[in-house]
């Protein structure tokens, strides 16, 4: 097989070069290495080890700008199945098939791909001719004006059971000059040494490496792929220079004299605190803080920065601008009357008197009864007293005044007397009921504070009176 090979690719080199002066190129001949695999159609089980080597020289007529004729010519070593348990068996395979190319682009461009389809006759072990139908698919890449690196992988029909088949190959495409020798000058507008059919760039003088392109500032990267195409650079930042080494282009780094990170924009990065967040993103550049606050120092642990945080030492939450609303009624401890009981913004975070205990409070006035001239309770007073204590217990933010009241009848000093007795008197009932003493005071106001006509019996019963005055402590 290496002699196969080797005596193949001496005729195909003096052919191409006898012929590599004509200017047109009608023919061209082929010279591939060839992998076969007839294990796989059977097995669909795809494995490198199921191939093996041969070689194919071949021949291809250019028909017109979309078809060419081509007669390949294969000799290979393959195992080929002989039953369809999976038993295979050596053997050599010779093949010549008459082919039909379709191309997708002319040969002169540096990529050339086509695909075809034919008719194929083998020969196993140099006896009885079969039959197949190869297709498959090729990829050309320019090496120069008549060279080519040359792919190409086709599927094989055979017209026998067991005699489908893959093969792949590889190597060298020479298009074989025919007519007269050229004697023509070779066109170069440019004037740069690369003839216009190889010039990228026919109408810019420039550089053989790059197919006739220019690179202006000598970097290594043409023009047409520099970022910083009048400025010397770097091949990896794509021609662009890099002063501080750090891997990212001067055009883009905000620190182009300070070596920085790619991920900081070419910046170092900055951490005066040492707290884990860089002074760009840190808030509180100055003292440590955390991560969760952008560098700020948050003491109770709540989420909300110490600057941002009007209970700084008590955790709460970012709605409540950092301060704990024990009874969550939108009003922070800080601010609510009332942190443990629920009430509404607009009485200070305080649950409101309902209207009924209200009413009951001022029932009191006239139902809570004395002995005459004394300052002993009526036992028909002890139900609405006893209603106060529930009022007191159901407002435990509350705090109460207890007012006692005479009418004008006596003299005024022991009725200021009488009136505190009996508004001590009540007083003292609410504590052995206990409620605290805290929550409440007392004060007499005899006769000074009537709320009608003295002159008259019933305005007389409506002044001697104990009023419940129920209160928020500022």
């Amino acid at each position: 097989m290496k002699r196969i090979l080797t005596t193949l690719l001496v005729a195909v080199l003096l052919v191409h070069t006898a012929s590599a002066q004509y200017q047109d190129a009608k023919n061209a001949l082929g010279l591939r290495a060839t992998f076969v695999n007839y294990q796989y159609p059977i097995t669909d089980n795809w494995n490198n080890e199921q191939f093996t080597g041969g070689a194919e020289i071949e021949y291809i007529r250019h028909l017109n700008n979309w078809f060419n004729l081509a007669f390949p010519l294969k000799l290979a070593k393959a195992e080929i199945p002989i039953d369809e348990k999976g038993g295979f068996d050596d053997a050599s395979i010779f093949s010549l098939d008459a082919l039909l190319q379709l191309k997708f682009f002319r040969e002169s461009t540096f990529i050339y791909p086509l695909i075809y389809g034919g008719i194929g006759a083998v020969n196993e072990e140099f006896d009885d001719f079969t039959f197949a139908a190869p297709v498959g698919v090729g990829l050309n890449f320019r090496l120069g004006r008549h060279t080519y690196l040359s792919t190409k992988a086709e599927y094989r029909f055979g017209f026998e059971d067991l005699r489908d088949n893959i093969q792949v190959g590889g190597g060298l495409l020479l298009l074989l000059g025919e007519g007269l020798p050229e004697v023509a000058q070779v066109l170069d507008a440019d004037k740069d040494g690369v003839a216009d059919a190889q010039d990228l760039c026919p109408t810019v003088a420039g550089l053989a490496t790059f197919n006739g392109c220019p690179d202006t500032d000598r970097d290594g990267v043409q023009d047409g792929e520099d970022g910083c195409p009048d400025v010397a650079g770097i091949v990896a930042l794509k021609g662009c220079p890099d002063a501080d080494s750090d891997g990212v282009a001067d055009k883009n780094d905000q620190c182009p004299n300070e070596a920085g990170t790619v991920a900081n924009n070419g910046c170092p990065v900055r951490d005066a605190d040492n707290d884990g967040v860089t002074d760009a993103e840190d808030d509180c550049p100055t003292v440590a803080g955390k991560a969760a606050t952008r560098g700020c120092p948050d003491r109770d642990n709540d989420g909300v920065a110490d600057k941002d945080d009007r209970c700084p030492d008590a955790a709460g939450t970012a709605a409540m601008n950092g301060c704990p609303d024990t009874d969550r009624d939108g009003v922070a401890d800080n601010v609510d009357r009332c942190p443990n009981s629920a009430g509404p913004a607009t009485n200070n975070g305080c649950p409101e008197v309902k209207q009924e205990d209200k009413e009951r409070l001022t029932f009191a006035m006239k139902a809570v009864q004395f002995e005459t001239g004394k300052s002993t309770l009526l036992k028909s007073s002890f139900t609405i007293l006893n209603e106060i204590v529930e009022i007191l217990q159901r407002y435990p933010d509350y705090k109460m005044r207890i007012g006692g009241h005479t009418d004008s009848i006596g003299e005024a000093k022991p009725n200021q007397t009488l009136s505190e007795r009996r508004a001590k008197t009540s007083y003292d009932y609410l504590i052995a009921k206990g409620i605290s003493a805290d929550r409440l005071s007392f004060t007499g106001f005899g006769e000074t504070k009537p709320i009608a006509d003295n002159k008259y019996k019933p305005g007389r019963e409506q002044n001697r009176r104990v009023e419940f005055d129920i209160y928020l402590p500022e």
